[in-house]
């Protein structure tokens, strides 16, 4: 994968979200921060996204600026930074394996995203609750699952998903926080017991110096 060469402030990269941590933004500054490549992170308040939105590609964010070009969607955007911060592999079928963790990061959070609309945007508790019932019930076990499973047939050495650091343990691990850390209803930390690869490979993401040690990372976890 060839690199894109940034050589002047117009062509630093600008990464743009929310005013508040998620894996979709997290797995870009992480990537960058890990090869200590310099980036500009803009935080839009919530409440100024209204006015904002039509700003943007496909009205979402995360959104990615470099050489004054606007680009969108998580995906896309983690490829190029991975690539960048040579967190990709030039191996097709580990790409593809790559691929499959950011694809299911994209999956699981729209199988939970209706029970946080309800309580974030509907403000319906009730409604939150039993949707949050409902994912537990039928997707959180199986999606995890499916990563565990993934990972056992992939990791040789059982400690990133193709055997070399990449942007796949990145997203793996911010994920695997998210649902780990407490800060989703019903969901306890204690679940995570019930898939043991992806339990040993968070514990040594955690304790993986080169990663902990990024500013990124303090930020994510403080």
């Amino acid at each position: 994968m060839k690199k894109l060469l940034l050589k002047n402030k117009d062509q630093m990269i600008k990464l743009i979200y929310f005013d508040f941590n998620f894996w979709r933004i997290d797995i870009l500054r992480l990537s960058l921060g890990f090869s200590n490549i310099s980036y500009d992170y803009v935080r839009v308040p919530r409440e100024e996204w209204i006015n904002q939105k039509d700003n943007f590609p496909f009205g979402q964010l995360p959104v990615m600026i470099v050489n004054n070009n606007k680009y969108a969607h998580t995906h896309s955007l983690a490829k190029f930074c991975a690539i960048q911060a040579n967190l990709y592999d030039n191996d097709k079928f580990k790409s593809l394996i790559i691929d499959q963790v950011l694809d299911w990061a994209n999956e699981i959070t729209n199988k939970i995203a209706p029970s946080i609309r309800a309580a974030m945007r509907e403000k319906n508790i009730e409604k939150s609750n039993k949707l949050r019932k409902i994912f537990i019930k039928n997707d959180l076990f199986q999606w995890f699952g499916y990563l565990e499973k993934l990972f056992e047939k992939s990791s040789k050495n059982k400690q990133f998903f193709t055997d070399k650091f990449s942007i796949a343990d990145i997203t793996a691990w911010r994920v695997i926080y998210w649902f780990w850390s407490g800060t989703l209803d019903q969901i306890k930390p204690d679940f995570l017991e019930k898939f043991p690869f992806l339990q040993k490979f968070f514990q040594k993401m955690s304790k993986y110096e080169d990663f902990t040690k990024l500013k990124e990372y303090q930020d994510i976890t403080s």
